[in-house]
């Protein structure tokens, strides 16, 4: 009597079975394949997957451009966690079916590095009460600062000199914002007054006044978005539930947004035009841009919350803040800065594996959690299942108040009061770990240029340094992320203010880090 074959069962690989190569798809993070399925060695480390991706797509531009090889990360499709060394290692721990090509996804690194911040390089003393806010400019040339005082001040960011105090605020400077082009700037206030203005001067060009609260969030139209090199779209949000859009440079209003029942809290403007408003009545607000009527209209509420929405946090939002001001390339009469904003900005689309990947919305709330939204929330408006167009991602204990996506949008962070600090993948959402240190409120966070480092400020009067990169830690910081999630270290603790800081930002063009305080300072960090 015969016997029935034995039924063919999958093959996988682990530490007891010896292999020694694989097959290997190369996918873009939209997943579009790169070459015919490849058989390579086990041994292949993520240096040798580099060349071999850049052996088979053209990297030639992107190559003369930046003047070396473009780096890249790389993960099985489907997974979260990043190959650091080995396929084998990678494999080993992992397993794999040999029955099928291994789906490995490759997305493309900063070609350059920041040195990390150790040191307080300056103290500029000036405000009479607290520094709420400090930010860069686009070209990190100059830093502004708004505070308890009324006043806004200009300092040059090379010398760390004051070059312009700029008063008329008649109460504390809530929020600022730098134009694209870096030639305007927006502050807003307690009393409900938006004003405009010129940082080498130091004139007030516009002053705005149409909120009837104090201004809570200011946000400008990205620079290729506008019809030419100048910019002059802002969108100012209020306590009073409004969002209205200016053409800042003239000072007039173009139009009021209504909607919202209690106040907005935060607004985000992506690089396709469409705008983002969270508040206070728990929902978040999604308007599209009518160019005929050059107004936004509503398009959709979000609703997920079951507290009022702090925070909004966008994948593009360090490309659509530095537009045409890049450090590894010298503006020219060949293109105009509009145009150099467009390139800049298909360049992150295609990096990121097209539109629909592109453009991530992350917001937190007081109910201690974020929604990662998923897929163009613009369409299937009538679709039941559109309701649920979000990943909910819990771990934080106390509200969420603070979250920012690395420059090149693969990851972001969120602080919370918790005294937290939570990384997450970028286009999943997934949890990668928690950054534990501080011992009062997280309040906000900043990211390096090239995505490697991350900085937060908090209650306690220290900033805190975390290596956030794929490699191994350096070797002198400390792992607070065991198993698989290694690369969320502390790297350095920076004491020097004497209160609490409330705010910090990283020079888009430089290792320099600024922060804020209740001490009525603002210090620069320096490697």
């Amino acid at each position: 009597m015969m016997s029935e074959p034995p039924q063919k069962k999958a093959c996988f690989v682990h530490e007891d079975v010896a292999m020694e190569s694989v097959l290997v798809q190369l996918v873009s993070v939209g997943g579009d394949a790169l070459g015919p399925p490849l058989e390579v060695p086990l041994g292949t480390r993520c240096n040798e997957l580099e060349k071999l991706v850049a052996s088979l797509k053209d990297s030639s531009k992107i190559q003369q451009d930046v003047g070396h090889r473009v780096p890249y990360a790389f993960y099985v499709q489907g997974r979260d966690e990043y190959i650091r060394e080995d396929l084998r290692e990678y494999l080993n721990e992992k397993g794999y079916s040999r029955e099928e090509a291994l789906q490995l996804v490759y997305e493309p690194l900063s070609v350059f590095r920041v040195r990390r911040v150790g040191r307080c390089a300056e103290t500029m003393p000036g405000h009479s009460e607290a520094v709420i806010h400090v930010r860069y400019s686009p070209d990190g040339k100059v830093l502004a600062s708004g505070g308890g005082d009324a006043t806004v001040r200009f300092w040059d960011a090379a010398s760390s000199t004051p070059k312009r105090t700029c008063s008329g605020h008649k109460h504390h400077v809530l929020c600022v914002a730098w134009a694209p082009d870096a030639k305007l700037f927006a502050s807003g206030d307690r009393s409900g007054e938006v004003r405009i203005w010129q940082p080498d001067s130091g004139r007030c060009q516009a002053v705005l006044k149409r909120h009837n609260k104090w201004i809570t969030a200011l946000a400008w139209k990205p620079l290729h978005l506008e019809e030419n090199d100048e910019s002059k779209s802002l969108i100012s949000a209020s306590k009073d539930g409004s969002l209205k859009l200016w053409n800042a440079k003239a000072g007039n209003l173009l139009a009021s947004l209504t909607g919202h029942t209690d106040g907005v809290e935060a607004l985000a403007l992506t690089g396709d035009n469409k705008l983002y408003s969270a508040s206070r009545d728990r929902s978040i607000k999604l308007w599209i841009y009518d160019a005929k009527r050059k107004d936004y209209t509503l398009c959709r509420t979000l609703a997920g919350h079951s507290h009022r929405v702090n925070a909004l946090a966008l994948s593009s939002a360090h490309t659509t803040r530095v537009g045409a001001f890049d450090p590894r390339i010298k503006l020219t009469k060949e293109k105009s800065m509009r145009e150099l904003a467009q390139d800049r900005y298909n360049a992150f689309v295609e990096a990121c594996g097209g539109m629909s990947f592109a453009e991530r919305l992350v917001s937190g709330a007081d109910d201690s959690t974020l929604l990662f939204w998923r897929g163009d929330l613009s369409v299937h408006l009538s679709s039941s299942s559109s309701k649920q167009s979000y990943t909910r991602l819990t771990g934080h204990q106390q509200p969420v108040n603070a979250i920012a996506f690395s420059p090149d949008g693969r990851k972001f962070a969120s602080a919370s009061f918790d005294k937290k600090v939570k990384l997450w993948h970028g286009y999943t959402g997934a949890f990668l770990a928690t950054l534990a240190g501080h011992v009062g409120a997280c309040y906000a966070l900043a990211w390096s240029p090239d995505s490697r480092l991350l900085v937060s400020a908090s209650k306690d009067s220290t900033l805190k340094l975390w290596f956030a990169a794929d490699d191994e830690a350096p070797p002198d910081a400390k792992v607070v992320a065991n198993g698989s999630r290694k690369f969320a270290a502390s790297i350095n603790t920076l004491p020097g203010h004497y209160d609490e800081v409330f705010c910090v930002d990283w020079a888009p063009n430089s290792a320099h880090v600024a922060s804020g305080s209740k001490d009525r300072t603002i210090k620069v960090w320096a490697p």
